[in-house]
Parts: structure tokens; C-alpha cells; sequence
């Protein structure tokens, strides 16, 4: 449409006679909207919902079963890689990994945060 038939039809909109409206016409009109539009929100567990919670609730009681059940052999050898880990010569290699990892996470945090909260515009 050209810019005459946009201002034809829009000056037929402002001078058209109105009629006026019935009585009781806006409540009946909300009553419905309200009916419609905000049904009462329905809360429901799903099977995931049981199932986290069920496995959540076991990784307790897992892990000290397989605590319990490890060879003597894998306990040493446990206890063997706790103490080199706190080894005195071992600790700056680990401190420098976890303030690296730490980084890399936070910047993938705001990276993250940037992507999600950056303003949408229809096309």
C-alpha cells in the first residue's frame, strides 16, 4: 500500500460515527477474559520427580555400601593417592589447577549469563 491509501484509510477510522456501546458491556467482556485466561495453575509430581528424589536419597547409603565392600588393596591404594596429594611439592601444581578452573568457570558463567539475559527482538 502507498502512502495516500494509508492516510485514506486511517483519516475513515478517525471520522467514522462511533455507536456506543451496550450497558454492562466491559464486565461481561472481563468476566470472560478472567475465565479464560488465568485457569488456576495445577501442581503436579511427575516421575522424574520421584525417581530424583528416591536416587538422591540413596547415594548415601550407596556410597558407604561400596566404601564398605573395597578391598583392602584399593583402601591402601586410596589412602596412597590422599597423601600424595597433600605432599608439599604437589600442592602449588594443584592450587595453580584450581585457580584455572575457577577462572574458566566464572568466565563461562558471565558468558553464559550475557547469552541468556541479552534482550530478544522479534523479527
Amino acid at each position: 500500500m502507498n502512502l495516500h491509501t494509508d492516510d485514506l484509510i486511517e483519516d475513515a477510522l478517525r471520522t467514522y460515527p462511533l455507536a456506543d456501546v451496550p450497558p454492562n458491556f466491559s464486565k461481561n467482556v472481563m468476566r470472560r477474559v478472567n475465565a479464560t485466561a488465568n485457569p488456576a495453575p495445577r501442581f503436579r509430581l511427575t516421575w522424574m520427580d520421584y525417581a530424583l528424589g528416591f536416587f538422591l536419597t540413596l547415594l548415601p547409603a550407596v556410597g558407604f555400601v561400596i566404601w564398605a565392600s573395597l578391598p583392602r588393596l584399593a583402601v591402601l591404594h586410596l589412602e596412597f593417592q590422599w597423601q600424595v596429594l597433600q605432599a608439599s611439592g604437589f600442592l602449588p601444581v594443584l592450587a595453580f589447577s584450581l585457580a584455572v578452573a575457577g577462572v574458566l568457570l566464572f568466565s563461562g558463567l558471565l558468558f553464559s549469563m550475557n547469552l541468556f539475559l541479552r534482550p530478544k527482538f522479534l523479527a
